[in-house]
């Protein structure tokens, strides 16, 4: 079981990963930690966009993959790369269908649903792994 300061950083010139205790409160020192990493790489630009998917697939981690258990860990890391950058999240949950959410319309109304559509207009692809507990998104830097 994770205790109540589970949040374990590793900075690297080129990545950030992290693993935290599943809370609401974590994701904003994730924000913080991404704010750092892209700034110090030279790429204040990209931190709108970065930190609101980042957001979104953490929140969906927390809330969905865990049901707010604050015993599971999330895994978060974000990568420069050569071309772009690549993001991963993933949780201990069971996962989900995300075939049947990707052919859903989204419903601008709902206060929920609006997750990948906001990931298809910031990021370049994305894909989630069989299972549907993790999420791999990757941006191509113009």
């Amino acid at each position: 079981m994770a205790g109540n300061d589970d949040f374990h950083i590793v900075h690297e010139a080129d990545r950030l990963t992290i693993s935290f205790q599943s809370t609401m409160e974590n994701i904003d020192r994730v924000d913080q930690e991404s704010r750092f990493f892209l700034e110090k790489g030279g790429l204040q630009s990209e931190i709108f966009s970065v930190c609101l998917c980042m957001r979104e697939g953490l929140t969906n981690a927390v809330r969905h993959g865990h049901q707010n258990n604050a015993s599971k860990i999330v895994k978060y890391s974000l990568s420069r790369t050569g071309q772009g950058l690549i993001m991963e999240i993933e949780d201990e949950g069971d996962g989900f269908d995300w075939r049947a959410i990707e052919k859903r319309k989204p419903d601008f109304d709902s206060e929920h649903g609006r997750g990948l559509v906001i990931i298809r207009k910031y990021f370049s692809t994305y894909a989630f792994n069989e299972k549907g507990n993790k999420l791999t998104l990757v941006k191509i830097l113009s």
